[in-house]
C-alpha cells in the first residue's frame, strides 16, 4: 500500500487551492485537508481549507448567513500562524460584511504583520480614508500602494481620492490623470475629477464628468448620488429627491434592522390610509432632526407613524408636540407590526405627489417640557450660562469622520480675534478632543469647553436655550439652534452641503442665517463678518 506523506499532501493541498482551474472545487480540497489534519492538525494550509468549507457552508443559508464558524476557524489559524496571510485576508473580506470596526482592526494588525502586502494596504487606506477620519494616513497607504504597483489603475484613483479628501486639489488631478492614462474607464477617477470641480464651483463641468462614469456603469451608486446632490444644491428638489433614492440604503437597514418590513414607494403613499408604517433613521443625528418635520404630515394622512430614531434624540423629539401622537422608539421589536417602512430621508420624494418636496417650517419645540432639573449640570457651569454677558454657543469643527470635514471644519486659530471680543462668554457646544483644540481654548478665559456636559441632545439642548446666539459650522447644532428657534449664524464653505443651496438665504430655519465664504477655503469673509455682527449686538445692548 503506497503511502502518501505529509508534505506531498500539503503540496497537493496548495495546487488546488491556487490553481484558478480547481480552486472551486472545495470538495476535493477538504479531502485532503482532512487527511493531513488526521497527521499533523496544526497545518496551515489544512485548516485554511476547512475554514473555507465552513464559509460555503455559511453562505448557503443567505441571506440569514451565521458566520460564527468560518470566523472561528479563520481566527484560530491566525492565533497558530501569525505569518500566514491567507486567513487575515478571508476574515476581512467577512468583516466587511458584517462589521466594518472589526475589519478595521484586524487590517490595522495584518499592516504591522505584512506591511507591504498591496491588498491589505488598500483596503486599509479605504478605511482610513472613507470611514474611520484619518484622511492623511489613508493618504500615506495609498502613496505606498502606488510605490507597489504603480500600473495599477486603482491604486491611482485610491491616491486620488485621499488627495481630494484632504483638499490637495493639483495632487489628486495628476492622480486621477495618470489613472485614466491606464484605463480610461475608471469611473472612480472620473467622478474624482468631477468632484474637483464640484468643489471648485465649476458645476457645469462637474456634472459633465458624472454623467460620463453613468454612460459608463449606469448602476454606478456615485455617479448617480453626487448628480442628486448637485440637483439638490442648484435647487431643483422634484429631480433632485427622485435621484436620491438611488442612494444606498441597504448599509442602514443591516445596521438598524427592518430589511424584513416591505418598503413603501410614492405610488403607495394615499390620504386617509390607516397603515402602520415605521420611519427608518440612517445618516446624520442633524439630518434626523432636520427631516422629522415631515413625520406631522405623514400622520396627517392618516397613517399609523412609528419613527426609530437614534437613542440620544429620543428626549429631544418629545419636546415637540408636532410628535405627540408619532411613536418614537430606538428599536424594531416586532416587524409584523408594520406595514411598510420608509427612510426619514426619503419622505420628501415619497410624500411630493400630495405636497411640496421642501417643508420651511421645523418641528415646533415647547420649551415648557423641559425640565432643568433633571439634568445634572455643575453649579459653576450654571452660574456662567446664567452670566448676564452676552452668551454666545460656538462649534467650529464636525466629525473627522465626514467626507467634507476638511471643507467644513475652521482652524481654531483663525478664530482668536473672536474669542478676543470683550463682555462675551463663548461656550464649546461640540466635543473638544484635537489637543491643539484644547490647548488653544485654554489660552482664554471667557471661552468655556462643554464636552464633559454634552452627554446627550437633552444637554445641548439646556446650553442652546441659555445662548443668546449661536455660530456653528455645518454639523447637528444648526439643526438643534434652528429647530429651537435660537438666533443662528452657519458658517459655509463657498460650496457648501446641498440642503443650504448657492443663495444668501435658506428656507429650512427662519432663526438661521448664512455666513459663505466668498472664495473657496477662505474662512476670512465669515470670520469677519461673525466679528461684525457681535460688535455691532454689544454696541446696540450698551
Amino acid at each position: 500500500m503506497k503511502v502518501i506523506s505529509h508534505g506531498s499532501l500539503e503540496e497537493e493541498l496548495k495546487k488546488v487551492l491556487s490553481n484558478p482551474h480547481t480552486s472551486n472545487n472545495l470538495e476535493k480540497a477538504v479531502q485532503i485537508a482532512k487527511e493531513i489534519i488526521k497527521i499533523d492538525n496544526t497545518s496551515n494550509y489544512a485548516n485554511y481549507a476547512m475554514g473555507l468549507h465552513e464559509l460555503a457552508l455559511a453562505n448557503r443559508t443567505a441571506p440569514q448567513v451565521d458566520y460564527d464558524r468560518p470566523v472561528e476557524a479563520f481566527k484560530k489559524i491566525i492565533k497558530m500562524d501569525p505569518n500566514f496571510i491567507e486567513p487575515y485576508l478571508m476574515l476581512a473580506k467577512i468583516y466587511k460584511e458584517t462589521d466594518r470596526n472589526l475589519e478595521y482592526k484586524l487590517l490595522l494588525k495584518a499592516n504591522k504583520q505584512f506591511p507591504d502586502h498591496y491588498l491589505i494596504m488598500f483596503d486599509l487606506a479605504n478605511l482610513m480614508t472613507f470611514k474611520t477620519g484619518e484622511k492623511q494616513k489613508g493618504l500615506e497607504l495609498f502613496a505606498k500602494c502606488v510605490q507597489k504597483l504603480p500600473m495599477v489603475d486603482a491604486a491611482w484613483s485610491g491616491l486620488g481620492s485621499a488627495y481630494l479628501l484632504n483638499r490637495e486639489f493639483d495632487m489628486a488631478q495628476k492622480s486621477f490623470e495618470t489613472s485614466l492614462a491606464i484605463n480610461p474607464e475608471n469611473t472612480t477617477s472620473i467622478l474624482g475629477i468631477g468632484v474637483i470641480h464640484f468643489e471648485n464651483a465649476n458645476f457645469k463641468e462637474a456634472r459633465k464628468y458624472y454623467e460620463k462614469s453613468i454612460s459608463i456603469d449606469k448602476a454606478s451608486f456615485w455617479g448617480n448620488y453626487n448628480i442628486a446632490l448637485l440637483n439638490l444644491l442648484e435647487g431643483d428638489d422634484e429631480t433632485g429627491w427622485e435621484s436620491y433614492e438611488k442612494r444606498d440604503k441597504n448599509q442602514f437597514l443591516n445596521k438598524y434592522g427592518g430589511s424584513a418590513i416591505q418598503e413603501i414607494f410614492k405610488k403607495d403613499i394615499s390620504k386617509n390610509s390607516n397603515q402602520k408604517i415605521v420611519i427608518l433613521r440612517e445618516q446624520g443625528l442633524g439630518d434626523d432632526i432636520m427631516f422629522s418635520r415631515y413625520l406631522r404630515p405623514l400622520k396627517n394622512l392618516g397613517y399609523d407613524v412609528t419613527y426609530a430614531c437614534a437613542p440620544e434624540l429620543k428626549e429631544f423629539l418629545r419636546l415637540s408636540p408636532d410628535l405627540d401622537d408619532v411613536k418614537l422608539t430606538s428599536e424594531i421589536a416586532d416587524t409584523k407590526v408594520f406595514d411598510y417602512r420608509a427612510f426619514l430621508m426619503s419622505l420628501p420624494w415619497l410624500m411630493s405627489g400630495v405636497q411640496k418636496p421642501r417643508l420651511k417650517d421645523p418641528i415646533k419645540i415647547d420649551l415648557s417640557r423641559f425640565k432643568e432639573k433633571d439634568l445634572k449640570i455643575k453649579t459653576s457651569m450654571k452660574k456662567l450660562v446664567n452670566s448676564k454677558k452676552l452668551k454666545i454657543g460656538l462649534a467650529w469643527s464636525g466629525s473627522p469622520k465626514h467626507l467634507r470635514d476638511f471643507c467644513r471644519s475652521i482652524d481654531i486659530d483663525l478664530l482668536k480675534n473672536i474669542f478676543e471680543i470683550p463682555n462675551v462668554e463663548f461656550f464649546a457646544l461640540q466635543k473638544v478632543h484635537r489637543e491643539n483644540d484644547i490647548k488653544f481654548i485654554k489660552k482664554f478665559k471667557n471661552v468655556h469647553d462643554c464636552t464633559d456636559h454634552l452627554k446627550d441632545f437633552m444637554y445641548t439642548a439646556y446650553f442652546v436655550k441659555k445662548m443668546d446666539m449661536i455660530f456653528t459650522v455645518d454639523t447637528s447644532l444648526v439643526h438643534m439652534a434652528g429647530t429651537m428657534d435660537k438666533k443662528t449664524f452657519l458658517f459655509l464653505p463657498k460650496v457648501p452641503d446641498y440642503r443650504w443651496g448657492l443663495k444668501n438665504k435658506q428656507e429650512w430655519y427662519p432663526s438661521v442665517s448664512l455666513l459663505r465664504q466668498e472664495k473657496v477655503s477662505d474662512w476670512k469673509k465669515p470670520i469677519e463678518d461673525c466679528q461684525k455682527i457681535i460688535n455691532n449686538y454689544l454696541s446696540s445692548s450698551s
